[in-house]
């Protein structure tokens, strides 16, 4: 007789720390994301996360749908605040849903507008920022609705993680180290603005051959960010070969690329790729 309360007692504590983890993880989805296609992006990782780890998920899943059900109705003060927990997540999700802001989405077309736009603009940030920087280092500057999101430099030895840095001499010797410094850090961030770039990952002289590119961030849509590759010489026939097979990216002409990478599997790549590649006169290759 005494084993079927504990049994009881233990499911119950099973099942409030259930439905209480949703609804943590329906607040940390809904506090860092930027926008609701960043938290729908989000949930489609936390998806696919689920479907990997089945054998742990699946009777978890079970458990949750089996609270809800059992809630129904709520004849007692338990089941009451069950049920009340389950409306909550639901509440929370389509509370952040509607006010979280609704981006613009990106294009392939959107893309070589701007680029037709601001191309000089592009290439002049590009030789402004390897003219500044010595020999075999590097810098990447990305923003996020007007705020930084990330800022490494990497000198011949090692790389600095320079968003905490408040101090302005700490961070002006740290940039002294790769040939910047707070002035040029400043004129880099003008130029971004002009071209309409929000992020740049750019090298000089680097040690590798897939590194003789510069990467300019143009616009971020949830958890994608769209980006233009700028190659430092025309590619080869098996670079462009390279870029023709992947989904994600877009051959432009023989030194631009349009890259777009996604945080969950599926969520990359142009919403109108075989529209514009055939309008290129380059079809998909399989």
């Amino acid at each position: 007789m005494k084993k079927r309360p504990l049994l009881s007692y233990s499911y119950r504590a099973i099942e409030i720390l259930l439905i209480l983890s949703v609804t943590i993880g329906v607040l940390a989805i809904g506090i860092s994301s930027h926008d609701n296609a960043e938290m729908g992006g989000l949930l489609n990782s936390w998806i696919v996360a689920i479907l990997w780890l089945w054998f742990i998920s699946l009777p978890l899943f079970a458990i949750y749908i089996a609270s809800f059900i059992r809630s129904i109705p709520p004849v007692s003060i338990y089941k009451k605040i069950v049920l009340s927990l389950h409306i909550l997540n639901v509440a929370l999700w389509f509370i952040f849903y509607i006010f979280l802001p609704k981006p613009n989405p990106c294009d392939a077309a959107l893309m070589e507008e701007h680029y037709r736009n601001h191309h000089a603009d592009m290439y002049d940030l590009v030789r402004y920022v390897r003219n500044s920087l010595d020999d075999s280092c590097s810098i990447v500057l990305q923003y996020r609705d007007d705020k930084l999101l990330e800022f490494t430099i990497r000198n011949k030895r090692d790389y600095k993680e320079c968003k905490e840095i408040q101090n302005e001499n700490k961070l002006d010797t740290i940039l002294h180290s790769v040939g910047l410094s707070m002035q040029k850090l400043k004129e880099i961030q003008s130029k971004m603005h002009k071209a309409g770039i929000v992020g740049i990952e750019i090298n000089k002289c680097p040690k590798f051959h897939w590194m003789e590119n510069s990467i300019l961030l143009f616009r971020w849509y949830g958890v994608n960010r769209y980006q233009y590759a700028l190659y430092d010489h025309p590619m080869t026939e098996n670079e462009r070969d390279d870029v023709l097979r992947l989904h994600q990216f877009i051959l432009y002409n023989d030194s631009v690329v349009f890259e777009s990478y996604g945080g969950y599997p599926g969520g990359r790549g142009f919403p109108d790729k075989d529209e514009f590649e055939n309008r290129m006169g380059r079809p998909n290759q399989e």
